[in-house]
């Protein structure tokens, strides 16, 4: 057996397919195989009948899993089949997927070394590929993934924005919709206005899957509930317990900042630079952090008060039904506003408007914890590739690392002729 039959043999050719010739180059630490189609005739991909060759293509090569250590690729003309019922068609390759440069082995060797990766840059440098390429092999790996999704029933999704560029128009943000239950992101939007939103649940599911959403965890975003209220009939509008934190925690934060600005004009700098003690809970303060903060406590009365206020309200999420938690955010609500607080009031006045939202809660009892999780992984691959420009590979790497999706290329391929 030849180099030649070596190789076609290596690489799994059929009959139809031979080697003709194998160029070392040793310096450059290269081998090219050159492939040749031997067959008169050909399946074509459309119908799976035979037909005859009408002609090639012009070369192309392939990017190939490596010899030792030496670059490999496969070079050869791409026959074109003259079928009687749909005319001139290239014929399926058996090492490829249309239109791409890469041989199907090495995507799935270069899918798993990026899985592996701690980023997209030290994949690259196993790969020896360029970010382009290693761009297009993610987004053929997501459309092989999305393709393959079952339409399984979600009943609980998640729905949150995320910065894509610097700015604060619409475009300068990306939406992103997790299934909840399935612990994955199902797609990512474009733009956080009412239109992307329903753009966003179109795509990411079926009219029936739709349907069968039961609840959807939002923070207060108008634009997200009259979506959801629109495309997602059957599902609760549940405004998500973190982000209540987060306005109670501004709420604090505005709070200190008044009563600080206040006090520094009597020459008292103690509340100063204390905005990490009155942020963390009760239950999180060290033996330290807690004696400061009772000492603070005799000076800063507003923000004590705020403080109180905030850990006050947890007891809404510990009531044991929707009965006992209205009852509870009245009583908190009211002392609020008897407090005189204004940063406070604010937010208890917001979040009086939104009390639906937050006893829907009761009925499903979800919330955005696994969206806001994803939300530093996105981060960290933002920071990878030192931000993105496109959108479309903005959300090609969010679906590769978080979307759970099937990637791998389909190495059972057909021959192209018997």
């Amino acid at each position: 057996m030849d180099v030649n039959q070596r190789y076609a043999a290596l690489l799994g050719l059929g009959d139809e397919w031979t080697v003709t010739d194998v160029a070392l180059d040793v310096p450059g630490k290269r081998v090219d195989v050159y492939v040749e189609y031997a067959k008169r005739s050909a399946i074509c991909p459309e119908c799976g009948e035979l037909a005859g060759i009408h002609d090639r293509l012009e070369e192309r090569s392939w990017r190939h899993l490596e010899t030792m250590q030496f670059v490999t690729e496969i070079h050869a003309r791409t026959p074109r089949a003259s079928c009687p019922k749909h005319g001139v068609k290239a014929i399926e390759l058996p090492w490829a997927s249309k239109s791409s440069r890469f041989t199907l082995l090495f995507e799935a060797f270069a899918i798993d070394v990026l899985k592996a990766a701690k980023s997209i840059k030290d994949a690259q440098g196993i790969l020896r590929l360029s970010w382009c390429q290693v761009q297009q092999i993610m987004a053929a790996a997501v459309r092989r993934g999305m393709a393959r999704r079952d339409a399984d029933e979600i009943p609980f999704v998640g729905m949150d924005e995320k910065s894509f560029r610097h700015g604060r128009k619409a475009d300068d943000f990306a939406c992103v919709m997790t299934d909840i239950e399935g612990r994955r992101i199902l797609e990512v939007g474009r733009g956080r206005s009412e239109q992307g939103a329903r753009q966003l649940m179109g795509k990411a599911l079926s009219p029936l899957q739709r349907y069968l959403v039961c609840g959807a965890a939002i923070d207060m975003s108008a634009p997200f509930e009259k979506a959801i209220r629109e495309l997602l009939p059957c599902a609760d509008v549940v405004f998500d317990r973190f982000h209540v934190e987060k306005h109670l925690n501004e709420g604090v934060d505005d709070t200190r900042r008044q009563e600080n600005g206040r006090m520094l004009k009597r020459g008292d700098k103690r509340p100063a630079k204390t905005k990490h003690i009155w942020l963390k809970g009760f239950e999180r303060l060290s033996d330290e952090e807690e004696a400061r903060r009772q000492d603070l406590m005799r000076v800063a009365l507003q923000t004590g008060k705020a403080w109180g206020f905030k850990e006050m309200s947890g007891a809404f999420w510990k009531s044991v039904d929707k009965r006992f938690a209205q009852a509870n955010f009245t009583f908190w609500h009211e002392q609020v506003v008897k407090s005189g607080i204004r940063p406070m009031i604010k937010v208890a006045n917001t979040l009086k408007r939104h009390l639906y939202g937050l006893l829907a809660w009761f009925g499903c009892m979800i919330d955005n914890a696994l969206t806001e999780g994803f939300n530093s992984t996105i981060q960290s691959l933002k920071a990878s590739a030192r931000g993105y420009r496109n959108f479309e590979n903005f959300r090609t790497v969010i679906l590769f690392f978080c979307g759970k999706l099937d990637l791998r290329p389909d190495l059972v391929r057909i021959g192209s002729a018997l």
